[in-house]
């Protein structure tokens, strides 16, 4: 499983969307401002409130890094 948590305002998490969305990628979205529960869920996972994070099978990446994704989507196929 694709999970992504990120917020309408912020611009990364746009992007990565886009991103993903350009590759075909399914995912699902963790709207981190929805809900405190979705935000204590993020804290929870990473010790930390920045956005955006990709869940990738067991890894995770924080922040749009394309060169990480790949390389997490890859491995996430195999």
């Amino acid at each position: 499983m694709i999970k992504v948590y990120s917020s309408d305002s912020c611009g990364y998490c746009q992007k990565l969307k886009a991103y993903l969305d350009s590759r075909n990628i399914n995912y699902t979205v963790i709207d981190v401002n929805a809900s405190e529960d979705n935000a204590y869920e993020l804290i929870r996972l990473t010790g930390q409130s920045a956005i955006p994070v990709t869940i990738i099978g067991d890894e995770t990446i924080i922040g749009f890094d394309k060169p990480a994704i790949d390389k997490a989507l890859e491995n996430y196929k195999n």
